[in-house]
């Protein structure tokens, strides 16, 4: 390579980025060519490179601090116009306030402190229970607060920390269940403990406390209907609500805190719970079913009360709680037991008298004897209704079994939606010890009836033909039983408009005096479209005499 000294350039490709990479070396960025110069040359070519990149750098410095200059220029001209702006609308703004009439003008809230102090929520002596049965018991601590504040609260709070002697082991924090505490209304809490930690002792320190915001006024909302249930350990509180406001408000938010206490006034269980619908329109109704969780088994359930929070719901939907000091209901009794094996629907326990089906229209026809498969004993019995224009709605009880007074197990009556007048529901009855079966009784649920012609969709059911067979099974590899079965074909039409989406069949066969003896239940049969119709084919076990006849029973949903 050789230089231009003249323009400071690379003589092999014009380039002017140079480097001087050793004593009298300079070789090009570009075309990677190397130079070398004398002495007195190369001190002369690094002064000059020097003021060639001082020169770019001044000039480079200067460009900078121009397009800075500019851009500071623009954001002042910007901020200038935007602060015009407001002060002409705010000029504007004055002028046409001071037209307007004093009592027109528009009322500038406050802004208001809306804390209240701790102390006002009273603190009751804490106490350790078990919450649940078994082993699925759960330790909690017990809380009941009282609002001696004056104001109403908003989701109040409590901190619970826990100690194994000097030494801090957990904390936890929870708020009370129900939206608002009313002046001068106690509600429990349970606050959970530390699992597998020694606790000696706990503190409690009650959180920051405040009103609720746009709270009003307004009546207490109370149950039409209500009852306190129980089965077992189970507690439920089932209860209707109307919206019986005369000014025409929607609510929602409805939430439901049930009490329960024992004979000497301590709170032995709670629950709270909502209402099924979310808004309620005037004049419509709705239901709450809230779970109790119960501790303290050993005390009998004395008392209990409830309270009913809600909001108004304006056109924009948005919710303003209502405020009623006087909204506790309180009932001085125990719970209605039931059988812990009946399954008890919320709109069964809340129907009206008038809604009710008599059980008394109720019949299990005499129990038949017979053989399953490997010939153990039986008993078929079929549920009948003698109605003559009730449908009875999900019928349901418990048939007890006893060895004189002895009670020796139970057997559920379930699985129907509905039960026609006459017609006839098939049971199997198999206690473990059928020598001393001596006789029955049956605790219904509370059921509900339907006048004809009822919630079913008509179906054609077709018995098409029968085939009696021979099976067997091997028990245990050492015992061969030999059974009797019937194979069952027909075909199920839908004569109707509507499609069906789901039908149960039962198929059931019958001896000459039309006793029951053999029955199965059918649940894998297609929707059905209308005019179309469905085979189906099902092998019945045949558990006593011989077959003459077979009846079915269908439903559809």
């Amino acid at each position: 390579m050789t230089i231009d000294l003249q323009t400071l350039k690379c003589g092999e490709c014009g380039s002017s980025v140079l480097k001087r990479t050793g004593l009298n070396e300079y070789t090009c960025d570009h075309c990677g060519s190397v130079t070398l110069v004398e002495d007195n040359v190369s001190d002369r070519l690094e002064r000059v490179l020097n003021q060639v990149k001082n020169e770019a750098g001044r000039q480079l410095a200067a460009e900078e601090a121009l397009r800075q200059k500019l851009m500071l220029r623009k954001v002042g001209i910007g901020i200038a116009v935007v602060l015009a702006v407001v002060l002409v609308v705010r000029i504007a703004g004055l002028l046409v306030e001071s037209r307007r009439p004093a009592d027109a003008r528009p009322v500038v809230a406050a802004i208001v402190d809306r804390t209240i102090p701790v102390d006002g929520l009273k603190l009751g002596e804490p106490r350790q229970v078990l919450v649940g049965s078994g082993s699925s018991a759960q330790p909690k601590l017990l809380v009941v607060a009282r609002n001696e504040t004056g104001k109403p609260l908003s989701r109040a709070g409590i901190r619970a920390t826990y100690y194994d002697g000097d030494s801090k082991v957990d904390e936890r924090t929870e708020t009370l269940p129900i939206f608002v505490l009313e002046p001068g209304e106690s509600a429990p809490t349970l606050i959970d403990m530390p699992n597998g930690k020694n606790v000696t002792r706990q503190t409690l320190q009650v959180q920051k406390l405040a009103e609720p915001y746009n709270a009003v006024e307004g009546p207490r909302m109370t149950f039409s209907r209500v009852r306190l249930v129980q089965q077992g350990d189970r507690v439920r509180l089932v209860g209707r609500i109307d919206n019986t406001r005369k000014d025409a408000a929607i609510v929602g938010g409805i939430d439901v805190l049930a009490t329960l206490y024992d004979d000497a006034g301590q709170v032995i269980g709670f629950g709270h719970g909502y209402a099924q619908a979310s808004e309620l329109k005037p004049g419509a109704q709705t239901s709450v079913d809230v779970s109790v969780a119960r501790f303290g088994r050993a005390a009998a359930i004395a008392a209990w009360d409830y309270r009913i929070g809600y909001n108004t719901v304006d056109a924009s939907g948005s919710r303003t709680p209502v405020l009623n000091a006087d909204r506790v209901i309180r009932t001085a009794a125990g719970p209605e037991s039931f059988n812990p094996d009946l399954r008890l629907g919320t709109e069964d326990l809340l129907a009206e008298d008038s809604e009710r089906f008599d059980p008394k229209d109720l019949e299990l026809l005499p129990l038949v004897d017979g053989r399953n498969n490997i010939q153990q004993r039986l008993f078929l019995g079929e549920l009948v209704n003698r109605s003559t224009d009730a449908i009875v709605l999900a019928p349901g009880g418990v048939i007890s079994r006893f060895s004189g007074s002895k009670a020796h197990g139970t057997t559920n009556i379930t699985g129907l939606a509905y039960l026609y007048p006459g017609e006839r529901f098939p049971i199997f009855l198999e206690p473990e010890d059928m020598e001393r079966f001596t006789s029955t009784r049956i605790e219904w649920k509370p059921m509900r009836r339907a006048a004809l012609p009822g919630p079913r969709k008509p179906l054609e059911v077709k018995v098409t033909g029968t085939k009696a067979e021979l099976g067997s099974v091997l028990l245990n590899f050492s015992q061969r039983f030999t059974y009797k079965s019937v194979e069952v074909t027909g075909s199920v039409k839908n004569p109707g408009t509507a499609i069906i989406g789901k039908v149960r069949l039962w198929v059931s066969l019958r001896d000459r005096n039309g006793q029951l003896t053999g029955f199965k239940l059918v649940e894998n049969l297609p929707a059905i479209a209308p005019g179309e119709s469905v085979p189906f084919q099902v092998n019945v076990e045949q558990n006593g005499r011989d077959f003459a006849s077979v009846t079915t029973l269908y439903q559809t949903e």
